[in-house]
């Protein structure tokens, strides 16, 4: 990295001219502003971040017979993710290759072809150009073929989960996860495996900032007696100590936080939680749920299946848009300006899994949505206005643990660090700076 001595700039600097993304973020680990403000630099993520490396879509449950569709969004790219006739999935940019029609406006459904409203150009479930409206008004050399949707040069499922990739060259799925690979497979696992996981969508919440917020804030466990506070206190008051996040003890937790490569992060609460179910807050209908599955199926065999049911152990971040928790619950991080995000819930049901169970892992993603995600986006919406609207402060600072004997090289060349520690959040910017100083990958399979 550049040392931090060459970015500096004159109080109140602003970016102009062509920008240099290899001095926004330091080799001391502060972070300009612009970052975080700049709809030029959302713009170019837009294409060198979420064009340049694997974007996660959906869970193949969510598509699971022929011709069936979801529309979803890479970065800011309307696609339309498909399974065609042979159970392949595409990812097809969702514009008519006529005129340039938003070609599908539906959030999903089953369709052996779309139909452009506009002019009625027709294409197949696997974006191929079937039908042009009066063809005889096109000359007799006009290549059909070469009007089939735009699709991403790369399209992979791991496990269920479906990613896909705007940059030809990039490297698989697996690669690409590195250390972080373990981890999900363990979250996976506790589901239920592969073939036992139906994901569907809890709700979608919105606040005015940047996508990276969210990013940086699922890999931050500094922030919970602060930003938490009411929600602790509720809690303990309410329910006493057990129930309120009291594992959580500073720096003196054996809990960590990791980087994993590649921009991917975790926080692991695993080492400070004996059990799931006992440290889990109370929701609605907790207790009259389990006392109901402990009656049907015995107390040994409900216990196994209590455990599963919150998010608690881990917070696992895929960069750049996905959060994975310990019952294999997601947030889907999608950018809509540089001032505005969605983040979309998902929850993994077990479709062979006792009823009691799955109303308790819908309770328990409702639980924390509707309660902790209000603290993260009330602050991220307080950084937005202050990174903003300051221009005489340029930096903020994510070099707490750099360079500390808390953080350590793991087994599996991970880096390791006290869960209070920014470690996870600097491996965020590396490859963010790494991405956006390389040539944008823009090719589109045809």
């Amino acid at each position: 990295m550049t040392d931090s001595t060459t970015v500096e700039r004159p109080l109140g600097w602003h970016l102009e001219g062509p920008l240099d993304y290899g001095a926004l973020v330091t080799d001391d680990f502060r972070v300009h502003r612009s970052v975080f403000t700049d709809p030029k630099i959302f713009e170019d993520e837009m294409v060198r971040i979420f064009g340049g490396t694997w974007v996660y879509l959906l869970h193949e449950s969510e598509i699971p017979e022929p011709f069936d569709f979801q529309t979803r969004r890479v970065g800011r790219r309307p696609v339309i993710v498909t399974r065609a006739e042979d159970g392949e999935i595409h990812v097809l940019l969702n514009r008519c290759t006529h005129r340039g029609t938003l070609l599908c406006p539906l959030e999903t459904g089953n369709q052996k072809r779309f139909q452009c409203a506009y002019h009625g150009w027709t294409f197949s479930n696997s974006g191929d150009l079937t039908a042009i409206t009066y063809p005889d008004g096109y000359r007799e050399d006009f290549a059909k073929e070469a009007y089939n949707l735009g699709r991403a040069p790369r399209v992979q499922s791991y496990r269920g989960f479906v990613f896909c990739s705007f940059n030809p060259d990039v490297e698989s799925v697996e690669a690409w996860m590195g250390p972080a690979r373990t981890i999900f497979d363990w979250a996976v696992d506790r589901a239920g495996g592969d073939d036992h996981v139906k994901m569907v969508k809890a709700s979608t919440m919105e606040y005015r900032g940047n996508w990276k917020l969210q990013n940086d804030n699922n890999g931050d466990m500094y922030h919970v007696p602060f930003t938490h506070r009411s929600t602790l206190t509720m809690t303990r008051q309410r329910h006493g100590a057990g129930k309120s996040l009291d594992h959580f003890k500073g720096d003196s937790s054996p809990m960590t936080v990791r980087d994993l490569g590649n921009g991917h992060k975790m926080i692991d609460q695993r080492p400070s939680i004996d059990s799931v179910w006992e440290r889990a807050r109370p929701i609605p209908g907790r207790e009259t749920q389990a006392e109901q599955l402990i009656a049907r199926i015995g107390e040994q065999r409900a216990r196994q299946y209590l455990e599963y049911v919150g998010r608690a152990g881990i917070n696992l971040i895929l960069y750049p848009n996905l959060y994975v928790g310990g019952n294999a619950s997601l947030l889907v991080y999608e950018p809509v300006a540089v001032n505005r995000t969605f983040v979309h819930s998902y929850i993994a049901l077990l479709p062979g899994a006792p009823p009691e169970i799955n109303a308790l892992r819908m309770r328990f993603e409702e639980d924390f949505i509707n309660i902790g995600n209000r603290d993260d986006n009330e602050v991220f919406e307080r950084l937005a206005a202050a990174l903003g609207d300051i221009p005489e402060m340029p930096w903020i600072d994510v070099s707490r643990g750099w360079r500390t004997a808390g953080e350590t090289v793991e087994a599996d060349e991970s880096l390791s660090g006290r869960v209070t520690y920014e470690t996870g959040i600097r491996a965020s910017y590396v490859r963010w700076r790494e991405l956006m100083t390389k040539a944008p990958a823009m090719a589109v399979g045809v």
